[in-house]
């Protein structure tokens, strides 16, 4: 049996945790025992610690600190760990750096544009070089992730791509009305939602501004976001909400347990990020056979085939957005119809099964080469 330690820089509530998450919980434990090691956190703790999976806290303040990669030589070395598996940029340097002090191989991953895009300085390029020169295998979570890393020098031999996948079961529910329910809304009203933190890369400001222009047409529909707030983030888009006149009827309902019954209730679920690597989230609404309106801002588009099981918009086009929003919903057959075919594009390609397997093969194929 080999012993995997799995690794990340933070705690979630997020989709690279839910991934970390998913493969310490889902790896075959006849040939692999999980462990976990977090800087910090409360929410992915909390959930290994609900699946039982062996969790280590090392914290470190600075990027440069000793305290992180001296804990977790310590732990490589206890427990006796075969591989390393890292995601995000802090967490896959210091992961290559321990990889290197214990003699064990490293796997990294990357999950986004965001994650290199902020690598520019020279901390960043520290560790990028780090890990192209350290790591047994990167993997990343889309081809467009890919295709940035060899363009600042990483080897196409080192690269593997794996999709995220997920459970498809959790998110078969049939439509329950809970939602409309607990927001004081009619079982006829028309509700358009999207499941994200409040980020940056989201581009909540382009949801808004699309709701302002729905309203215009369809009066009756309501617009709920859910996700983690951070409150810095959040400030101006509460202030932009008011001014547009949608203080009634464009909702943060803040970070949920609930996702499948959220989503269940949804008539379409809209990502309006201006940049993503292969979000979760939109596997999540297409396995609930949600009609899912996203932008094409990186590995959405090798998920989402436009106008076959959702549609596409440019990033950054709030009337492209509303456009497409109103035409969903002047046509509930044509979006119900992309819902059916994007719960099949999801049962046939993207299971948590699938991309556990395509991990394990990648594992035992570096354990088992010198």
């Amino acid at each position: 049996m080999y012993t995997i330690l799995h690794t990340i820089e933070t705690g979630g509530p997020g989709g690279a945790e839910t991934v970390v998450l998913n493969l310490a919980s889902g790896l075959d434990t006849r040939r692999f025992r999980s462990l976990v090691l977090l800087p910090g956190g409360s929410w992915l703790p909390g959930k290994l610690q609900e699946s039982r999976i062996p969790t280590f806290l090392v914290r470190s303040k600075a990027w440069y600190g000793p305290r992180l990669p001296a804990g977790m030589a310590r732990l490589v070395r206890r427990e006796k760990v075969d591989l390393i598996h890292s995601h995000l940029p802090d967490q896959n340097f210091y992961s290559c750096l321990v990889g290197r002090l214990t003699g064990r191989k490293t796997i990294v991953t990357y999950h986004g544009p965001v994650e290199l895009r902020q690598s520019k300085g020279l901390k960043g390029r520290i560790k990028l070089w780090s890990v192209r020169h350290s790591a047994a295998a990167v993997v990343v979570v889309c081809d467009f992730v890919g295709q940035m890393l060899r363009e600042i020098g990483f080897p196409s031999d080192k690269i593997v791509r794996i999709y995220n996948g997920i459970n498809i079961d959790r998110f078969s529910q049939q439509r329950t009305g809970r939602l409309r329910q607990e927001l004081g809304f009619s079982e006829g009203t028309t509700l358009v939602g999207m499941v994200a933190n409040i980020r940056v890369s989201k581009g909540y400001e382009f949801f808004i501004r699309a709701a302002r222009r729905v309203v215009g047409q369809f009066p009756e529909t309501r617009f709920v976001s859910v996700g983690d707030i951070d409150r810095t983030l959040g400030k101006p888009l509460f202030k932009l909400v008011e001014e547009l006149g949608l203080k009634d009827r464009f909702l943060f309902l803040g970070f949920r347990e609930n996702v499948p019954a959220v989503l269940s209730d949804l008539d379409v679920f809209v990502l309006s990020s201006v940049s993503e690597g292969f979000p979760l989230v939109i596997l999540e609404a297409m396995a609930a056979g949600k009609p899912v309106l996203a932008t094409r801002c990186g590995g959405t588009e090798e998920l989402v085939e436009n106008g076959r099981n959702g549609v596409l918009v440019p990033p950054r086009d709030a009337e492209a957005l509303g456009n497409k929003i109103c035409e969903l919903l002047a046509h509930p057959e044509w979006a119900q119809s992309l819902g059916q075919v994007a719960r099949n594009t999801v049962l046939s390609r993207f299971s948590m099964e699938s991309m556990v397997h395509q991990y394990e093969e990648l594992y035992e194929r570096l354990l088992n080469s010198r």
